[in-house]
């Protein structure tokens, strides 16, 4: 999911009809959730975001059992979350992630004020499921793309304490900064590459791909967010992901994604 905060009217203020793509794989996204046999609601939702509060070299996933903040810095201050924390998973997937290699890192960061990458995007869930369910909140972007990919395979095989319970992953992240000249980044155009080839590994659900063709001084130039979101999401499914809707209104690539385990995991 993108993290613009102009997708919500009450910051676009009419400025989302220039993003309607992403409107539309928005309502996409809520309504092939919606048709799931349980309503479309996990047990807990691991968020990755990558204004998470951030760390080098790790994962850093936060441990505060409350969250909450609010878009005060998009001149929406009633728009306000508040959040729990599963601390028995949180602790259950930071020992599993550990074991799998993935240098974790755990903090408590209470406050999601300066956290757009994941107010945002529950915003647009809670249409739907109209509060969130508890949730993990983690930052990717101490990872290596290659650590990014890897996270994704071992969520695959994570079980939960409780074996009934259902997660979900929210990846959250915008893709390149750079798609024109009037853009935050300004232009370059490995931005536009590099979303395409985003696009075409969902297609195809090869993240490997990615990792040859984009090293890190090409990754520069591309100016994105959501990379290590996005490769951790195809770690995880290992199969083609549905993309609902992409399109790079502002400069950014904006995309919606989508995929469902095609059997239920044993």
């Amino acid at each position: 999911m993108p993290h613009a905060p102009v997708m919500l009217p009450q910051i676009g203020r009419g400025n989302e009809r220039n993003a309607s793509h992403t409107l539309a794989g928005s309502r996409t996204l809520l309504a092939r959730i919606a048709a799931r046999p349980s309503g479309g609601r996990p047990d807990f939702l691991l968020v990755l975001s990558p204004h998470q509060p951030y760390a080098p070299g790790v994962l850093l996933l936060n441990s505060a059992p409350a969250l909450k903040g609010d878009l005060r810095q998009y001149g929406a201050p009633r728009l306000r979350l508040k959040l729990t924390t599963d601390l028995e998973i949180e602790a259950a997937l930071a020992e599993h992630l550990a074991v799998s290699g993935i240098p974790v890192a755990e903090a408590a960061n209470p406050d999601l004020t300066h956290d757009h990458g994941s107010q945002v995007p529950l915003h647009v869930l809670n249409r739907l499921l109209h509060h969130p369910p508890p949730v993990i909140l983690a930052n990717p972007i101490g990872l290596t793309p290659a650590q990014a990919l890897t996270l994704g395979w071992a969520l695959a095989s994570f079980q939960p304490p409780t074996q009934t319970t259902a997660g979900a992953l929210l990846a959250s992240g915008d893709l390149s900064h750079r798609l024109s000249w009037g853009g935050p980044a300004g232009f370059h155009p490995d931005g536009t590459a590099f979303d395409h080839e985003l696009l075409a590994a969902m297609n195809t659900g090869n993240g490997a791909d990615m990792l040859a063709r984009w090293p890190p001084d090409r990754l520069a130039d591309a100016a994105e967010c959501g990379y290590r979101s996005a490769l951790a999401l195809l770690g995880l499914a290992g199969e083609p992901i549905e993309v609902l809707s992409y399109e790079g209104p502002f400069g950014v690539g904006y995309c919606f994604a989508l995929w469902r385990p095609s059997a239920p995991a044993s």
